[in-house]
């Protein structure tokens, strides 16, 4: 199952996993608090000690792809950052930097045989 977004929450593991089936899951601490088909604007509510968590898809026509999930502790938005987001972020730098190496490389072996071309 696709894990769509991982957020820690007061050291509480939360996971939004999509099923093959059209749902989408909510998984606390890898057990399952909440199970609805996935829409957007689909309301998913669990509880940690006393306070009290929506999580819901954003619109993603609007932009800002990196957090398609709102977050909210007793009916007031929080800002969570989006672990896989990150973790996505780093792989794309990492070819990134292979990339620049690989094209410096293949050019400074260019200009090595121009400039003492072989006798």
């Amino acid at each position: 199952m696709p894990k769509s977004a991982l957020y820690y929450i007061d050291n509480h593991k939360i996971e939004v996993v999509n099923t093959f089936f059209g749902k989408e899951k909510i998984l606390l601490n890898g057990r399952t608090v909440s199970k609805k088909m996935t829409e957007v604007g689909t309301e998913h509510t669990f509880t940690i000690g006393e306070n009290r968590y929506w999580i819901s898809q954003r619109n993603t026509s609007y932009g800002e792809k990196l957090n398609r999930f709102e977050v909210r502790k007793n009916g007031s938005p929080i800002s969570l950052v989006n672990i896989l987001s990150q973790k996505s972020s780093n792989q794309m730098f990492a070819v990134v930097i292979l990339c620049g190496l690989g094209s410096g490389f293949i050019l400074g072996v260019i200009i090595y045989k121009l400039l003492w071309p072989a006798m």
